[in-house]
């Protein structure tokens, strides 16, 4: 390959991620036909079809599978160095950051990000999505996402993450709830209750498992939500009872008459972590991204936390 073909490493990856010419075309913002010629280019280069036609588009060959890697990790490796010797300066900057978060936990998280960033960033843009994912390394790597904000991860990958904060969790019941009116709740009674739960997007399953709290998947999970307002909604107009951070509670103070109730359990605390690919580690504006998130949890922190069984409506 001579030098001057360098720029058909970019055009090949967004096919192979892409399996369709014209979507190519839209993402890389050329025409289809100088895909398709550059697409020739690299079929020549290489003497392989690379492609073959398909009914949805294209569909990598057998070699193309195999230098995607190599590609990939060039490309990522050659933004790296262009990241981290730019310059981002949020007060001109008019971009616009994309982040996946789990529900409940982006709140106040955000509401205090953007309030900080209004003099400062006056012009950054801020699009927060449902967490509706769970290729995370395929939506960073694909940059459908800047950052992740999720339950800690507890098996290894190349991605990076780092700790946000950790928070207990919290049974919440409505008030008057026949069988919690002490305002305690045994191990026994736990179980006994019938839950609500956030789903997981595309599986039949629930958001927390054995590995964020021990004997958790026993519960009597009746209803799966996708979000804290359905969670709180469904549990202030019956007995079905649920897990939320008193946080989440919070922020919806006013609009359900619930309470909250200690877990019975010696361990019931979760950690949140910030997770992106790695190629955006040294990312000036990426790196100004998670400066905001801290710093917006610094003031979240300050907020005085509600007395379990206190949530006032």
């Amino acid at each position: 390959m001579k030098s001057a073909d360098l720029n058909l490493i970019p055009i090949f990856i967004v096919i192979y991620e892409e399996l369709n010419l014209s979507k190519a075309a839209k993402r890389l913002g050329i025409s289809q036909p100088a895909v398709s010629k550059a697409l020739k280019r690299l079929r020549d280069v290489y003497d392989d079809p690379l492609f073959h036609r398909s009914s949805l588009g294209v569909e990598p060959t057998s070699f193309a599978m195999d230098i995607y890697p190599s590609f990939q990790a060039a490309l990522d490796n050659f933004n790296s160095t262009l990241f981290a010797s730019s310059e981002f300066d949020p007060k001109v900057s008019n971009k616009t950051f994309s982040i996946a978060c789990v529900s409940g936990v982006g709140i106040e998280l955000f509401n205090h990000c953007i309030q900080q960033m209004q003099d400062s960033a006056p012009n950054i843009n801020f699009e927060i999505h449902p967490l509706f994912t769970q290729d995370y390394e395929s939506d960073l790597r694909l940059q459908r996402y800047d950052l992740i904000i999720d339950l800690t991860p507890s098996s290894r990958s190349n991605l990076k993450h780092e700790v946000l904060f950790s928070e207990k969790g919290c049974v919440v019941c409505r008030k008057g709830h026949p069988r919690l009116i002490n305002n305690t709740l045994t191990y026994q009674a736990f179980f006994a209750e019938e839950h609500v739960a956030f789903s997981q997007w595309k599986v039949r399953g629930s958001v927390l498992s054995n590995e964020h709290m021990k004997f958790i998947e026993m519960r009597n999970i009746r209803h799966r939500v996708p979000g804290a307002a359905e969670m709180l909604s469904l549990i202030a107009a019956t007995d079905f009872i649920g897990i939320l951070p008193a946080s989440t509670v919070r922020s919806f103070q006013g609009i359900y008459p619930v309470k909250l109730l200690a877990l019975p359990f010696d361990k019931s605390e979760v950690t949140f972590s910030a997770i992106w690919h790695p190629s955006r580690t040294k990312d000036t504006a990426h790196q100004w991204l998670r400066e905001q998130i801290h710093k917006a949890l610094d003031h979240k922190n300050q907020d005085e936390k509600y007395p379990l069984g206190e949530v006032e409506h």
